[in-house]
């Protein structure tokens, strides 16, 4: 059998365990599909930042290098799905109930103050999650203490409730 020592030998992937519950594994592969389009499970790296907000995790620029460092050392480019959920895995792990309810939060901030408008609080409080009544509702949104125009520090709301 003859070798060809001038062919580079096919490229070597490390395939990376998440430990992922399956409504976690369930909401992250629908995120990543809206960045495939091809549904070839692969997508271009530089799309990782917009799809871990899209999921409501926000790394700084430092985190994300380092995860870029990590996953692609070649810098080939590309962003395989079983890559994307060992970073959520490893991002999920050291999150606290807090963090997972800040990032909820984060998504409905659109100018990234960590304010986001009263009536949009009340809009989450009323239609997502647990129903509520409105007396519930008003309830809350007195304690989240709107200021002066009207908008709620989410994270300041998030540390308070965890202390009751």
């Amino acid at each position: 059998m003859d070798f060809d020592f001038m062919t580079p030998p096919p490229e070597e992937r490390i395939i990376r365990s998440n430990n992922l519950n399956d409504e976690q594994l369930k909401d992250l592969q629908t995120a990543f599909s809206l960045f495939d389009e091809s549904d070839n499970k692969v997508i271009p790296i530089q799309h990782l930042a917009h799809l871990m907000r899209t999921v409501a995790c926000h790394p700084t620029e430092l985190e994300l290098q380092q995860i870029l460092n990590e996953i692609d050392p070649d810098s080939l480019g590309e962003l395989h799905l079983g890559d994307f959920l060992y970073i959520m895995s490893q991002k999920y792990a050291t999150m606290t109930h807090e963090d997972e309810i800040i990032g909820a939060f984060r998504v409905f901030d659109k100018t990234g103050t960590g304010m986001i408008a009263e009536s949009e609080f009340r809009h989450i409080m009323k239609n997502m999650g647990e129903p509520m009544s409105d007396d519930d509702v008003d309830q809350i949104v007195l304690d989240a203490d709107a200021n002066v125009e009207g908008n709620i520090d989410y994270v300041r709301f998030v540390a308070m409730m965890s202390e009751t």
